[in-house]
């Protein structure tokens, strides 16, 4: 009964979580968002950011995963969704890869785990 549970949290977590950024695909794209001029846009942006966040901590607790990165106490969502606005400024060459990834890898540089 508890794997079936797990799945089921799984399953909800990636498919309804995320659901308001489907269109997010690359790391172009979601820089796209995060520098735009439309406040809309970069709502959008952000809001995939924390579902990224989300969806990551649900599934290291189902899982046990480790974690990919600690945000200090303190620590807004501007300053989170900025950290990964700067990661694709200075990583251009990378932005063709997953925004998802992306996302991950920017938190684990700015606010890499603790040890």
């Amino acid at each position: 009964m508890k794997g079936a549970i797990a799945t089921v949290t799984i399953f909800m977590v990636l498919f309804v979580g995320t659901g308001s950024a489907w269109g997010v695909t690359s790391g172009n794209e979601l820089y796209e968002l995060l520098t735009s001029e439309s406040l809309y846009s970069q709502y959008t942006g952000g809001s995939y950011i924390l579902g990224v966040m989300d969806t990551t901590d649900s599934i290291n607790k189902v899982w046990h995963l480790p974690l990919l990165w600690t945000i200090p106490s303190g620590f807004t969502k501007g300053q989170i969704y900025e950290a990964v606005k700067q990661y694709l400024e200075k990583h251009p060459e990378e932005r063709n890869d997953t925004a998802y990834g992306l996302v991950s890898k920017a938190l684990g540089n700015t606010f890499p785990p603790k040890k």
